[in-house]
């Protein structure tokens, strides 16, 4: 061009923006300032979408400058720069002051606060225009409904919002509208008023079905959505990533390789892209939850530019198919490629705390990696350590690295106090959680456990009380059979075993084979036949199915006298296939 205007340089801009290329849109804008080119309301309406906070700033400073404040669109554009920052309160500002409020931008306002997870802001406003008698679209009350099914909390005030757009007449006409329905129902787990929301759409939508079928899958119907799938493909329409991520989901949930195998051939068979990091993130989980590392991994070594995300999958699949050796191998290629995170820093030091026998030296070379990397303080992968360091026979380190947070966390906490028990230091393991009490930390039921396990192995039964009462007083947790069963067993091992009686039969234990067991042992331990007795006869009926429970009841008679009982139970586990210990079924043939 001989010359260039105001207008050719904004279509450069808006050109640039299209095409995802930001930074040279605003490389443009800021050499059309130095330049001495006056900026146009389409100028701002433009180059506001793609600036970050202080640019953002920047720019509405020159807004006010240039005397363009009360334009709408630049308003409207502005609004939406600082919901998009996360600057709601400013947004939410600019648009209260303006004289003459829109349906566009208050849909601008309204999408934005749905963004950010503002269900209550985004109802009242809604409510507001509302009362205001503001014409609201379809567009508006899909934005309700999403934020309503984005966040439980109100997916009642959602079913509610279905009325007032039935009354409106925007359902079934506005199909937007319809498939914010199906997702909203989908979310309560109501899937008949999905299917009637899915009935409302015409058939040639193809967002609605792939909605079906993700919802379907979501809830674990195969049947329901593998029909979805199969009248989809049948008319010709093609699945999109939604309803295969959610066939793959629902293949690694149930362990059905059979039907994740038949989904990736369908998906290959449809020249499906697999460029997209969230399929091929969705692949390597479903065949690593399916123990199918191999596949996990092929596809892993397949991806030309890795994604955090497939990386950190990778890693988890190879932690639950015990593939340790591979976990390390697949970091060392992260560091060289991708920035590893937390989640595959602590789930590789897992993978090596759970390695046959434990590594201390890759223990200590991930440590200095967390340290390079600049996770020391993190607490996902400090409890990892906790735990690794102790698994490798390193109690010390592991309290270093504890005594080494400033303020740790409940996770922590847990990790601490089961590494006391491991090492029946259970005096340390109450003292450490008495602090996490006293600094308004609120233990968890596997904190709770921890503790009352490491009051067992140590012999600490008034400590194993309070913990225990302390739990039933909270309110918030129950004790179950876990922690009920460690406390049967450290105070019947101490001795106490009335009271341990007594808890056996007013707690869920009453049908626990193990903790009955154990109070049997301990009665015999202590002589306390009468109770062992009773005992015994409870354990018949519990475990009168197991013949190794009922083979050691009979020995508990034939010990203590009651040879009559003793012949009858042992019978009674003749007859279930039982061998009397002391014999081997193996034969040995004599050598030639």
């Amino acid at each position: 061009m001989a010359a260039w205007d105001v207008v050719s340089l904004n279509r450069t801009i808006t050109g640039f923006i299209r095409d995802g290329i930001g930074d040279r849109a605003l490389a443009v804008y800021r050499w059309m300032v130095a330049s001495g080119f006056r900026e146009t309301p389409h100028t701002f309406s433009s180059i506001l979408s793609v600036c970050n906070s202080c640019e953002g700033l920047q720019l509405h400073g020159r807004v006010l400058a240039l005397g363009l404040f009360s334009n709408p669109f630049i308003r409207s554009a502005l609004i939406n720069l600082y919901m998009r920052v996360d600057m709601p309160c400013a947004a939410l500002f600019l648009y209260n002051e303006m004289p003459l409020q829109s349906t566009v931008i208050s849909n601008v306002v309204l999408g934005g606060l749905c963004n950010l997870k503002l269900t209550k802001h985004l109802l009242c406003y809604l409510l507001g225009m509302r009362r205001q008698g503001m014409e609201l679209n379809g567009l508006s009350y899909s934005y309700a409904m999403k934020g309503c099914y984005q966040d439980r909390e109100w997916l009642e005030q959602g079913r509610q919002l279905h009325g007032v757009v039935l009354k409106s007449g925007w359902v079934p006409s506005n199909i937007f509208l319809s498939n914010s329905l199906v997702d909203l129902y989908s979310a309560i787990g109501d899937l008949d008023d999905a299917k009637k929301s899915l009935d409302d759409i015409p058939f040639e939508d193809i967002i609605s079905w792939n909605s079906i079928v993700s919802i379907y899958a979501s809830k674990g119907r195969t049947k329901e959505a593998a029909d979805y799938l199969k009248q989809m493909l049948l008319q010709g329409k093609m699945p999109s990533v939604r309803s295969f991520v959610g066939l793959f989901a629902l293949s690694g949930q149930n362990g059905n390789l059979r039907l994740g195998i038949q989904m990736h051939g369908i998906a290959l068979k449809l020249g499906f892209n697999w460029s997209s990091a969230h399929v091929q993130t969705a692949l390597i989980d479903m065949y690593g939850k399916c123990c199918a590392f191999d596949c996990s991994l092929a596809i892993f070594n397949e991806i030309p530019s890795l994604a955090l995300e497939c990386c950190n999958s990778t890693i988890t699949s190879s932690v639950r198919c015990k593939a340790f050796d591979s976990t390390l191998e697949i970091l060392y290629r992260m560091i060289v490629e991708v920035m590893p995170d937390n989640v595959a820093l602590s789930a590789t030091i897992k993978a090596i705390s759970l390695s046959a026998p434990p590594s201390l030296t890759s223990c200590q070379m991930l440590h200095s990696w967390v340290f390079k990397l600049g996770f020391e303080t993190d607490m996902a992968v400090c409890s990892s350590l906790i735990s690794a360091y102790a698994r490798a026979g390193q109690m010390n380190s592991s309290h270093l690295v504890f005594e080494s947070l400033q303020d740790p966390n409940v996770i922590c906490f847990t990790s601490i106090i089961s590494v006391c028990a491991q090492y029946g230091d259970g005096a340390r393991g109450v003292e450490l959680f008495d602090k996490m009490v006293s600094r308004g930390l609120q233990p968890d039921d596997v904190t709770f456990l921890c503790a009352i396990s490491g009051c067992d192995q140590a012999g600490l039964f008034e400590e194993g009380r309070l913990v225990i009462e302390l739990m039933r007083a909270s309110h918030e947790l129950d004790p179950d059979e876990r922690h009920f069963a460690c406390m049967v067993n450290l105070l019947s091992r101490d001795g106490f075993v009335e009271e341990a009686m007594k808890m056996m039969e007013h707690s869920p234990l009453r049908h626990y084979t193990k903790a009955w067991s154990s109070l049997l042992h301990n009665c015999k331990a202590h002589g306390e036949n009468v109770l062992g007795k009773r005992a015994a006869n409870i354990l018949i009926d519990v475990g009168q199915k197991d013949p190794a429970t009922n083979l050691q009841v009979s020995k508990y008679f034939y010990e203590i006298g009651d040879s009559e009982n003793a012949s009858k139970v042992k019978v009674m586990a003749s007859g279930q296939g039982a061998k009397e210990s002391g014999h081997s079924s193996v034969e040995i043939s004599p050598c030639i």
